[in-house]
Parts: structure tokens; C-alpha cells; sequence
């Protein structure tokens, strides 16, 4: 018997940030998905709490981070050592600060954005079988009272650290264990810490403060000589383990959570294999050092949203879909390296790990260095190189405001809601956008009139879904531009052919714009 035809282009499994994330990219390219989570209920835990600022970019691009905003709070300054501190309160981004907010309100705010765009979120429904075939991807599922198949043309994993998908699709992680485990709490503290985030290394362990907005505290220690027990952690245990990192008792009380866990350094062999895709915790997991965990997750959904959806839509060009792993996996690849490095200096007994960690927080003295490493925390350095004084490929859109012809300035990604590309033509007389209206359906194509101060040299700039540059020339012909979109955005449409939806519930209507 042949396999049975694709009841649903996509179903992504795991109900967390970043399945909730990229269920929200499809659903806004105009490409329906389940998702499905074996947990009965959303989570009411707090594990991460710490929203970077290009994560905030790119949940605006959607209109996911005003509300998280509000929810959250501000942190500008993190305080590493002995070392000045960190100033995200300079960096260049409309969210120059770590978000503080705990991730039970982020699975909240997206749940609630998914539902307004459609998406179906099917609970206490775990995936046990997993068979793929040319045409699509076969689940079986079960449910209190009932098993069911779902069949789709692609499954992306969001799974978490023991994602049923990975393991039933044959890719495997790699890396290593430490042999220390950690605790975290949510607590109160009599003798309060400074209300910056705060990574406090010395004396065998290493201290990670985050203040939430109530007064209470995010804290995690680590120490050489705490390895992992199965007995429940207590608050005597975390007493102690800060008092001996930190060289005074800060008296935590009154804890809300209160966890002991593994860590580890893994990242999956392969991030696709035929129909199925992984993101997130299943393809990758990191030392929680620098709360960069759940940022890589939504940041791989944003990446592979759109071009899963230009798969399923049939436009994408070719190799699209791969480039998905070309691009997120040296992301991942640089943060293990990073907080490996990190944790294992910051917990280090030897001399010379005791050097290396004094050197470290020398170098964090140079202003310079203070400035690159609050970039890379925050995500907004891309390794994207620049052309003379032009923004190449693969480069972070900069916060830009758009002169609009008889028309109030708007900010550029302010247009890019619908998960539709961005073409600004910044010449005199539009013609470049003229040339590019039969890509209308998957562009929206902007005439600013003239130059924009933040994209210096340049007349045509085409910005991905994920607002990175696709493509940017100074003096382009009406030609180049329909060269490069096709190159990036596929064939034009047929004239009749079903276009792009741009007023799905929940979502703001963006249309075309140009000016003249």
C-alpha cells in the first residue's frame, strides 16, 4: 500500500518557545501547522528568563515583544567579576536590555499569538513512532484513552533536551556531561544582591544573579565539588553553596522554585534528515552561563520559518531549506565553545585555571572588548562582514527609520509583519520598484524617495523575512533587482495564482508602499 497523502504541511512537535515561535512564523507565511505537546498543561516553571536583545528583534518582526516588554523587566548593566560592567543600555537596538521574564509568560504571550494566527495546539499528545517516506512524514501519537496517526509533509522537532523526535528520526547528540550540577531557585534574599545582572566566578563556583521585577531573584551556582544527587535540592544546600562561592551569605528565603539539574555540552549530528527538522533544545544543548539557551531556540525558528514555509509554498529556491543548518549551526557551535570555555574558567581550581580566569576579567577592562562582548550576548553581532561602508549579505537590518514620500517615516520593520521579504528602493525615481511589483506576493516593496541614513551608499537593499540582508547594491538597474529576486525569492507568480494572506486574524494588514 503507498503511504498515504499529507493531511497538513507542517507539524511541529513541542509546545515550548521555540515551537510556539516557529508555529507563528508558518501561520503568518500563510502556511497552516499543529503542534503537538506531550505536556498536559503549559509550563509554570521558570527555567529561563533572560530575552536578549536581537531575540526581542526578531519576536517584534511578528508583533510578539511588546507584550513581553510589558511583562518583563529591563536589565541594562551585568556586572562579570571584578570587571566594569557590561552596558546593553549602548547597544544599537530598540531592546538595548535583557528582558528579564520568566519563560512560562513567554510560552503564554506566543500561545496566545498562535492561536490568534490559527495554529492548532494539541496537548497530552506524545509522539511514540516516527516513519517518513519521499512524500511526507507519519506520526504516531498517544493521548490519555487513545492512540491516532498524523501525517504531514514535514516534522520539525522543538522537543526540548529528550526530544522523541531526535531520537525516533535516528539523529544523535554529541558532546559530553559535567560532572557538576548546578542548582537554580527563585528566591528572596535578606541581604539583596545588586539589582544588575550579576556573574560573580570564584572560590570553586560561579554565581549567576538575575533580578526579577519583584524584588526577588533569578540565582544559579555552580561548583567544581557539587555533582549530581537524586535527592531534592534544599534551601539549606543553596545557602550554603552561595555562601562558600560568594564569601558571604546572602540568607535566600521564601523560594518559589527550586531545582538541581545536569548540564550539558551536545549538539545533534545533523539538523535535518529528509522531512524532518529539529530546532532548539533538540538539536543542541549548552552550559546555561550567559542565558543564551531559549534566545538560540527562538532565533532557529525564525530562521527556518520561512524558508520551511517558501518549501511547503514551492518557491523556494534551491538548497533554501539547507541553509537553515548552514547558517544557525555555527551560532550553537560558537556558544558551546563559549560557555564551555566560560564555565569551566569560572569554576576552575587550579592555578592556572586561576590565571586564565584573572586574565579574562583583565581584557573585560578595555572598553572596546566590554563593548563586542554585550554585542555577541545580545546576539546583534551577526560575523557578517561589511563591504566598504555596505551592509552585505547575511548582515542584521539596523534599526532604520524609512522617509515615505507624502507619507508619515516608518520603521523598517514595522513593514515586515506578514513574513513577506522587504525591498527598499532608495533612488529618486521608484523605478527599481516598479521592476519588482510581480513579486508583490512575497515582497513588500517600499520607495523611500531617496537615501536612508542608516543604510549609507546603498540604493536597493532586500531584506529576508528574518530581517537580515538577502541582497544590497549601490547603483542597481531595474535588471539586478529581478535577478536577485529570483535568486532569493524564487520565480515571479502566475498572475491568479492564490497570493499571499495579509489579514489573518491577530495580524496587521501589510501592504505594498510606495511613495511618489
Amino acid at each position: 500500500m503507498s503511504p498515504r497523502i499529507p493531511e497538513q504541511p507542517v507539524i511541529v512537535v513541542g509546545a515550548g518557545p521555540t515551537g510556539l515561535t516557529l508555529a507563528c512564523e508558518l501561520a503568518a507565511a500563510g502556511v497552516p501547522c499543529t503542534v503537538l505537546e506531550r505536556r498536559a498543561a503549559p509550563s509554570d516553571g521558570w527555567r529561563s528568563v533572560a530575552l536578549y536583545s536581537r531575540t526581542m528583534e526578531a519576536l517584534h518582526l511578528r508583533g510578539h515583544a511588546e507584550e513581553l516588554a510589558a511583562a518583563g523587566r529591563p536589565v541594562r548593566r551585568m556586572a562579570v567579576g571584578t570587571a566594569p560592567p557590561l552596558d546593553f543600555g549602548a547597544l544599537d537596538s530598540p531592546y538595548p536590555y535583557v528582558n528579564v521574564v520568566p519563560q512560562s509568560t513567554t510560552e503564554e504571550v506566543l500561545a496566545r499569538r498562535a492561536a490568534d494566527l490559527g495554529v492548532t495546539v494539541q496537548r497530552a499528545a506524545e509522539v511514540t513512532e516516527l516513519r517518513q517516506d519521499g512524500d511526507g512524514v507519519t506520526l504516531r501519537v498517544r493521548a490519555p484513552g487513545r492512540e491516532w496517526e498524523e501525517r504531514a509533509e514535514y516534522v520539525v522537532g522543538c522537543d526540548g533536551a529528550h526530544s522523541a523526535v531526535r531520537e525516533l528520526s535516528g539523529l544523535t547528540l554529541h558532546g559530553h556531561t559535567y560532572a557538576m550540577a548546578p542548582l537554580l531557585a527563585d528566591v528572596h534574599l535578606r541581604r539583596p544582591l545588586p539589582r544588575d545582572v550579576l556573574v560573580l566566578p570564584g572560590r570553586g563556583g560561579v554565581v549567576v544573579s538575575v533580578p526579577y521585577a519583584d524584588g526577588s531573584y533569578r540565582l544559579a551556582v555552580a561548583r567544581h565539588d557539587h555533582g549530581w544527587r537524586p535527592q531534592a535540592a534544599t534551601l539549606a544546600e543553596l545557602r550554603a553553596a552561595l555562601a562558600a562561592t560568594l564569601d558571604h551569605d546572602p540568607e535566600p528565603y521564601d523560594a518559589r522554585w527550586l531545582a538541581r539539574f545536569k548540564v550539558h555540552q551536545r549538539i545533534v549530528d545533523r539538523y535535518r534528515t529528509g522531512r524532518v527538522l529539529l530546532a532548539g533544545d533538540a538539536a543542541h544543548l549548552h552550559s546555561p552561563l550567559g542565558g543564551q539557551g531559549l534566545n538560540l531556540g527562538i532565533q532557529d525558528a525564525v530562521n527556518l520559518g520561512w524558508k520551511l514555509a517558501a518549501r511547503v509554498r514551492g518557491w523556494a529556491p534551491d538548497g533554501l531549506l539547507d541553509s537553515y543548518e548552514a547558517e544557525r549551526r555555527p551560532h550553537a557551535e560558537t556558544v558551546l565553545r563559549a560557555t564551555d570555555r566560560a564555565t569551566r574558567l569560572a569554576t576552575g581550581t587550579s592555578l592556572a585555571e586561576r590565571a586564565a580566569r584573572a586574565a579574562a576579567l583583565a581584557g573585560l577592562r578595555s572598553p572596546r572588548r566590554r563593548r563586542f562582548a554585550a554585542q555577541v550576548l545580545a546576539g546583534l553581532h551577526t560575523g557578517a562582514t561589511e563591504r566598504g561602508s555596505r551592509l552585505g549579505p547575511g548582515a542584521r537590518l539596523p534599526l532604520c527609520t524609512l522617509p515615505l514620500p507624502g507619507a508619515a517615516p516608518v520603521r523598517a520593520d514595522e513593514l515586515m509583519r506578514d513574513a513577506r521579504f522587504l525591498l527598499l528602493d532608495l533612488t529618486a525615481d521608484g523605478a527599481l520598484a516598479t521592476a519588482a511589483e510581480p513579486w508583490g506576493e512575497r515582497v513588500c516593496v517600499v520607495h523611500t524617495g531617496g537615501p536612508c541614513a542608516e543604510l549609507p551608499g546603498l540604493g536597493a537593499v532586500l531584506v529576508r523575512p528574518d530581517a537580515h540582508l538577502a541582497w544590497s547594491a549601490a547603483r542597481p538597474g531595474p535588471d539586478a533587482v529581478t535577478d536577485a529576486l529570483r535568486h532569493h525569492c524564487g520565480p515571479a507568480p502566475l498572475p491568479g495564482t492564490s497570493p499571499h494572506p495579509t489579514s489573518t486574524p491577530g495580524r496587521g494588514a501589510v501592504t505594498r508602499r510606495r511613495g511618489g
